[in-house]
């Protein structure tokens, strides 16, 4: 259990830190009076840090957060909107890669970034795992390809058709019609080429325990920032589905398991998503505009 004190000498009583804690550890009885640590919720406080973030006079304590992890907001460093839009609209999946290494305080300022993407419950769950083995990389694509030829065999069984159908028929049908991108992939695969991978030099995995709620999600927010960081810093990258397929395989758990075990997961925990990471060899020019949003107002 955390330790929330508040002092009351330093306490301006504007009853900040009451009214944005998520979970009611902070209370304010009446206004203008120093509020109050619940004993009946701070067993649940999750360490969010709302309210030392808040108190503009340092009047909180909280375990979790010694004073060296609490700085005041530079405001005339944040970016416009239209930078920030900016950002989104230029964002492009590249796949070709200059032979270059990605140096490593550039991989951790692309996982800072991500570490600070929201998390249910502030689980903070997401774990990362750097591959920039060449060997390790090239077997992952093999992995990819040979799974692949796996459901296209399977698939051409009618007695597997039938069951899969039975079991799940919009599972099933979504496989038969990816079977012939399967097949292309394959052909690629023998050509020489690398589809999976496109050679890139990092490949930048999220995981994490599979007991935790929203485990997936909270991964798939921390991928989304390290794509908008790896973006700014002119590190191209793309999101790399297909080294996700194996583990999501229906009907076929022995498959489940052996991505994540090549890459070194841990048993208890889930490969949630993947981002592969090098210098780009294009540097695009053009912003594309995309579809207009759908929009319901109720």
């Amino acid at each position: 259990m955390y330790e929330v004190t508040i002092d009351s000498e330093r306490c301006k009583k504007d009853g900040l830190c009451a009214m944005i804690c998520p979970v009611g550890v902070i209370q304010q009885d009446e206004k203008v009076t120093v509020p109050k640590i619940s004993d009946e919720h701070v067993a649940h406080c999750i360490a969010c840090g709302h309210c030392m973030a808040i108190c503009r006079h340092g009047a909180i304590s909280h375990s979790e957060f010694p004073a060296t992890t609490v700085q005041a907001i530079p405001f005339e460093q944040m970016p416009k909107a239209e930078q920030v839009q900016m950002l989104l609209r230029t964002r492009r999946s590249i796949r070709a890669f200059r032979d270059k290494p990605v140096p490593k305080d550039t991989i951790e300022t692309i996982i800072d970034g991500a570490r600070f993407a929201p998390s249910g419950h502030n689980s903070q769950s997401t774990e990362f795992l750097v591959v920039q083995d060449r060997a390790v990389l090239n077997k992952v694509s093999v992995i990819v390809i040979e799974y692949l030829k796996f459901e296209i065999k399977r698939f051409a069984n009618p007695l597997f058709r039938t069951v899969a159908l039975a079991a799940d028929r919009d599972v099933a049908e979504s496989g038969l019609h990816e079977i012939p991108r399967f097949k292309q992939m394959v052909q690629v695969f023998e050509s020489g080429a690398d589809p999976i991978l496109n050679d890139a030099p990092v490949l930048l995995a999220f995981h994490a325990r599979r007991t935790v709620g929203f485990g997936d999600v909270n991964a798939q927010l921390a991928l989304q920032n390290a794509s908008l960081v790896a973006h700014a810093l002119g590190i191209g990258h793309f999101y790399t589905g297909w080294v996700l397929a194996p583990c999501r395989a229906p009907m076929a758990r022995a498959w489940n398991r052996r991505m994540p075990n090549l890459l070194g997961i841990p048993p208890d925990n889930n490969l949630y998503g993947a981002l592969a990471l090098g210098y780009p060899i294009p540097k695009f020019k053009n912003m594309i505009e995309r579809k207009p949003p759908r929009i319901r107002w109720a």
